[in-house]
């Protein structure tokens, strides 16, 4: 089991890294958190955009803006 990170995509950047705000962790596997990004999407209407990521921060969450994160699905 590995820990990621569910993020809220503002952009995507050329190079396919993303930029966006920590919504949660996810302890699971790669497919998992997967699932939990796409539940989350339909859940606010398909109104936003849910990566997953490597773990970001702490653990204490941090809202602030993540940059060049490699999205990982």
């Amino acid at each position: 089991m590995t820990t990621f990170s569910l993020l809220c995509v503002h952009e995507t950047n050329e190079d396919g890294t993303v930029n966006g705000t920590w919504m949660q962790d996810h302890i699971g596997t790669l497919a998992s958190a997967t699932k939990a990004a796409n539940d989350t999407e339909a859940a606010n209407s398909n109104k936003i955009l849910v990566a997953v990521v490597s773990k970001v921060g702490g653990a204490c969450p941090d809202y602030g803006l993540k940059k060049n994160l490699k999205r990982l699905a």
